[in-house]
């Protein structure tokens, strides 16, 4: 493990590369940081990068929401879909989830939380992800079938999970962000 009082930022962006399949060991603070503004600083540039190369299209919302059909809110979804997933920055997110994921599961291990807590906050992201937009199609379905008093009480529902799920992932970023900025149960890699 590299002295942590000369990390530098190359030294510790090197240093989760070549650790990128290592669960086992620690992260300092100071390694993790440098790697979480590495992650920080890659997605502005490439996202940069994206919007300069294929700028976003223009949705048309109407102004009273109220007016909304199923169709118009999978155009939403799937203009949104397409314009976020098949990008460069994208592809660099992905590139850089197992080495995020293991500098995390090592920093957690130097602090003393449990490895299955790193594990749940990164992976919280992804798997809302996914059920957010599942949950986005059945309103669109429910909406085709026309609000009812029939149907309003599962419109309601969709609304407050999608509303969990938000706050979830919100929780999941104060906790990676608490837990990962604790002192080291050793001194040895403060």
């Amino acid at each position: 493990m590299e002295d942590n009082a000369q990390l530098t930022f190359v030294d510790a962006v090197r240093l989760g590369f070549r650790e990128w399949r290592n669960i086992d060991g620690r992260a300092s603070r100071r390694a993790f940081w440098f790697w979480f503004l590495f992650t920080v600083l890659a997605s502005a540039v490439v996202s940069t990068i994206d919007s300069v190369l294929s700028p976003a299209s223009t949705l048309e919302i109407p102004e009273d929401v109220s007016t909304l059909t199923g169709d118009q809110i999978r155009m939403i979804l799937d203009t949104t879909m397409n314009e976020s997933l098949w990008t460069f920055s994208t592809l660099v997110m992905i590139w850089l989830f197992v080495p995020t994921l293991t500098v995390t599961i090592r920093r957690f291990r130097d602090v003393g939380s449990p490895v299955w807590l790193a594990w749940a906050v990164h992976l919280i992201g992804p798997i809302s992800l996914a059920v957010l937009l599942w949950l986005g199609y059945e309103s669109a379905d429910l909406i085709d079938a026309g609000v009812s008093e029939v149907n309003a009480g599962d419109l309601l529902t969709l609304a407050l999970s999608m509303l969990v799920i938000t706050l979830a992932n919100v929780a999941a970023f104060i906790v990676w962000v608490v837990v990962a900025a604790r002192p080291a149960r050793t001194t040895e890699l403060r």
